[in-house]
């Protein structure tokens, strides 16, 4: 199983680091996939991409994860090779997952309109989020924010490899 994180400047660095992480360790093969190789996070951390968005094939990768971050969120909505990265994985029926505010990039695209999800509170739109920590619905994982980093990176695994080594990585980590 392969995973890609898109990181760029301005995200919420934790939403990326803490899920590339712990889907490692579950033995998921992860990479940042960046605007840019030198990245820098809403909060001033600075850290190097895997990859190029512009150097990879999609095909190759079984996830797509959209971290959240002001103004990353903006970043990543305001790109077309975002764009086009979530409808081919929406269009070959791979997992998308977003967490804090880049649900909203799906709500705005009209893809999680009668789905179970969750963001961060004031990116809802009009739709109603569930009260969870992070939900699933059909190939659409979402997490509310950096506090729900473990549950999001869980419903991940736990979609790409079962539940067994989901529930191994939490353990093994004293969640």
């Amino acid at each position: 199983m392969k995973a890609m994180i898109i990181v760029n400047n301005g995200l919420e660095e934790c939403e990326a680091l803490v899920t590339y992480d712990l889907l490692y360790r579950a033995g998921i093969t992860v990479d940042l996939v960046g605007f840019t190789k030198d990245i820098v996070s809403s909060h001033n951390v600075r850290f190097e991409a895997d990859k190029l968005i512009d150097e990879i094939d999609p095909n190759d990768y079984d996830c797509l994860i959209l971290p959240g971050g002001m103004p990353g969120t903006k970043h990543l909505q305001e790109d077309k090779r975002v764009d086009s990265l979530i409808d081919l994985f929406v269009e070959t029926d791979r997992y998308v997952a977003a967490i804090c505010a880049a649900p909203s990039i799906l709500i705005d695209k009209g893809l999680l309109n009668d789905r179970k999800f969750v963001c961060f509170p004031g990116f809802e739109r009009e739709l109603k989020p569930e009260n969870e920590k992070a939900v699933i619905d059909g190939r659409f994982i979402t997490g509310k924010g950096l506090g729900a980093a473990f549950e999001f990176s869980y419903l991940i695994i736990e979609q790409l490899l079962g539940k067994e080594k989901a529930d191994e990585v939490l353990s093994k980590i004293q969640y």
